[in-house]
């Protein structure tokens, strides 16, 4: 006697309630999601980085102001002091530092600014302001002319001190 072929509907079925490889499938699925999730936290983790060096060289180029007497009158010497501090981040690359100097006198009189020095009747209290500022780019990151892909971050930071007479 002939063995009775199972019919087409049959034979899909069972192969429907077969799940040999399903776990093969489904991490083939997953895969990609997950190797996205990963790329973003290596991400996040470089973003914090950098926000933080660049903060840390406003603080390194208020130093150096505050530090030097008259530094504060070093515009190179600052932006040296904040990039050479930042050196190891990606974003050191286009940093820049501003500086901006205040004076109170310590007996509330008005300062008076010559020479790149101050001066009033009572101690002067000069304070000294260094804002960073450094663009970051992603880690994935193509950039053609008319088409960029992968988002860019600005970074600031921002340090204040006080000049030793």
């Amino acid at each position: 006697m002939k063995a009775m072929r199972k019919p087409l509907l049959g034979r899909i079925s069972l192969l429907a309630r077969n799940e040999c490889g399903s776990a093969i499938v489904e991490t083939a699925l997953t895969f990609p999601i997950f190797i996205a999730m990963l790329l973003g936290a290596v991400q996040l983790g470089e973003v914090a980085y950098a926000s933080v060096e660049v903060t840390n060289a406003a603080r390194a180029a208020a130093q150096y102001a505050a530090m030097n007497g008259g530094g504060y009158n070093d515009s190179t010497g600052i932006t040296s002091a904040a990039t050479s501090d930042a050196f190891n981040t990606t974003a050191s690359n286009g940093l820049t530092a501003n500086a901006t100097t205040s004076c109170v006198c310590s007996d509330g009189s008005a300062c008076t600014h010559t020479a790149g020095v101050y001066t009033c009747s009572a101690k002067p209290v000069v304070t000294v302001s260094v804002t960073t500022s450094a663009t970051f780019h992603a880690l994935v990151h193509l950039n053609i002319p008319g088409f960029s892909l992968g988002p860019t971050y600005t970074l600031q930071g921002y340090a204040q001190e006080e000049v030793l007479p």
